[in-house]
């Protein structure tokens, strides 16, 4: 065999290997599409929902197909980021009339405290299995835009609810590595 064959050969082998790990990325994304079309529907932003959703799903395919520790990321990120996104899909549901004071009541607590739950859950995965700033920015990142999903339908006060939530929810584990991290 010439060594004008071998490289055809190799340069196919990578393309096979590069397409069914592009396939298998978008297939382990099919979850984003399915959750992001019930918030679009249960939601009252479709056009808000289906933007950020798209994030997500092109965000997903790329942790997917990168692998490494990006990929352990996407399930805790996406499962924390589902909190806030049902929180806030529940409160939209009851009818409150979702104005001004209404919405502080309800719409913006919601989303806060799923923030701080998914901030917690994140962070909880994250400390135990020690892992590095690539997990806790990839699953931080995809947490927040999926509960930014359902937290938009109140406006820019609730996705700034779930944030500080978010922060909030860290909190406890930073302060533990901090500490853990001095010396005796």
């Amino acid at each position: 065999m010439d060594s004008i064959d071998l490289l055809r050969v190799e340069r196919r082998a990578r393309v096979r290997y590069e397409w069914a790990r592009t396939r298998r990325a978008l297939l382990g994304a099919v979850p984003v599409v399915l959750v992001t079309t019930v918030a679009a529907w249960v939601g009252g932003r479709a056009a808000t929902v289906s933007l950020i959703g798209s994030v997500v799903f092109v965000w997903a395919v790329l942790l997917l197909w990168y692998g490494r520790e990006p990929r352990r990321a996407l399930l805790p990120g996406f499962a924390a980021g589902l909190v806030p996104l049902t929180f806030a899909l529940c409160a939209n549901l009851l009818e409150h009339g979702c104005t001004g004071s209404a919405c502080l009541r309800l719409c913006v607590p919601a989303c806060a405290i799923g923030g701080v739950i998914a901030g917690l859950a994140v962070a909880a995965v994250g400390h135990r299995r020690r892992y590095g700033p690539v997990f806790w920015l990839s699953a931080s990142g995809i947490a927040l835009l999926t509960g930014a999903m359902g937290c938009a339908c109140v406006g820019y006060s609730g996705v700034v609810g779930m944030l500080v939530g978010y922060a909030a929810g860290l909190v406890p584990t930073g302060i533990r590595v901090l500490f853990r991290r001095r010396p005796s």
